[in-house]
């Protein structure tokens, strides 16, 4: 059945009856029984490695939330439809990767549960941080592709760092080097947060923050959270973790914004 044959468990144990889960399993379902309907002939399309669970967990969650944020002017049109379908082109799916997700696209985009369920359902099953935070990046994105990004969209950007369990300052990082931070009606909250979350009043990412430690850390502890950051996004352990080979350039993105805040941390401190 190709990619898509594996990961019965999602259907017949739903992740423990998450909202992500039963979406999934409902795709995956009906994808599978298509199939047996088509009989051989639908198998070769994109045939190959089956997908693990975790895989088509984290794919499903991006295009669930995906469509989510389409819909945030009140309606998904078919414009957008087409447009989240070239996005996920652009992140490199192609074949079965790309028709699943285009599949939970739509399915999710005429359902009741809103972004942030979705984004609180992929963490409660996701614990991996790293993943987290390519899954954020995605979403960016997603939300900058057409040159633009709307009220609305900047507003779940900021709200689903709590959902997503990613750094609050993520959004300051991500809407200052994209341009579009305090353009958009920024609130009282935002401004507060880019200042307190900027170590150079630029919005530039505090090293200690992207490390995840204090300034008062010891070099041996800051030495430490470094070689954790880089063991997450080995990789390796991102495979392992259902991240696709097609996403691992964002996990490069992120590797490089480790490796810069090592560097100047050790610049500052006379490290080795």
């Amino acid at each position: 059945m190709g990619w898509i044959g594996a990961s019965l468990g999602v259907i017949l144990g739903g992740r423990r009856g998450s909202i992500l889960g039963a979406i999934i399993g409902a795709v995956v379902g009906s994808w599978i029984e298509n199939k047996v309907r088509g009989g051989a002939k639908s198998a070769g399309r994109g045939a190959g490695r089956q997908a693990s669970e975790s895989e088509l967990l984290v794919l499903g969650a991006i295009a669930a939330m995906m469509s989510k944020m389409a819909k945030a002017d009140g309606l998904v049109t078919s414009d957008e439809i087409q447009y989240c379908e070239k996005a996920f082109e652009r992140l490199g799916l192609s074949g079965e990767k790309r028709e699943y997700c285009i599949r939970v696209f739509r399915r999710a985009k005429g359902d009741s549960h809103t972004i942030y369920e979705y984004a609180d359902s992929f963490s409660d099953t996701h614990p991996a941080q790293s993943v987290r935070d390519i899954v954020y990046d995605i979403l960016w994105d997603v939300a900058c592709a057409d040159g633009t990004v709307s009220p609305e969209e900047l507003e779940i950007l900021q709200r689903i760092t709590a959902n997503l369990r990613v750094p609050p300052m993520q959004f300051v990082w991500q809407s200052t080097r994209r341009g579009v931070g305090g353009r958009r009606g920024g609130s009282r909250r935002r401004d507060e947060s880019r200042r307190s979350s900027s170590s150079s009043g630029s919005g530039a990412p505090d090293p200690y923050e992207v490390l995840g430690v204090s300034r008062s850390a010891s070099d041996e502890e800051v030495r430490k959270a470094y070689r954790e950051k880089a063991k997450a996004l080995h990789p390796d352990m991102l495979r392992s973790q259902g991240l696709s080979e097609e996403l691992m350039g964002k996990a490069n993105e992120q590797m490089a914004r480790v490796n810069e805040a090592w560097s100047e941390i050790k610049r500052a401190r006379g490290m080795r």
